[in-house]
């Protein structure tokens, strides 16, 4: 989920938000419960030469290991915190 899609579903006027206010942080929120990373979040941590250990490790233009993004569970606790969600489940449930 983009910053855009998550801003509709938190602010369905459009209404700017501050960084630091309720609705940023839900938005954010919500773009990490969707799977979405940060661009710092996939950068190599360590810039270390590594020292080579098998040939594989020699060669030039031998394939190198990538980060793989994991799936992300979210607790229903952690999906309540999100004020828009928790207005949406206690709509529902007193739907019936």
């Amino acid at each position: 989920m983009t910053f855009a899609e998550a801003h509709l579903i938190v602010c369905p006027d459009g209404d700017p938000v501050n960084a630091r206010s309720k609705e940023f942080q839900d938005i954010l929120e919500l773009m990490r419960q969707s799977g979405h990373i940060n661009f710092q979040e996939r950068l190599v941590q360590e810039n270390v030469p590594v020292v080579p250990k098998t040939v594989d490790q020699v060669r030039q233009f031998t394939a190198k290991a990538t980060v793989v993004p994991t799936s992300v569970k979210i607790s229903k606790k952690d999906w309540l915190s999100v004020d828009v969600n928790r207005e949406a489940f206690i709509k529902h449930i007193n739907k019936k």
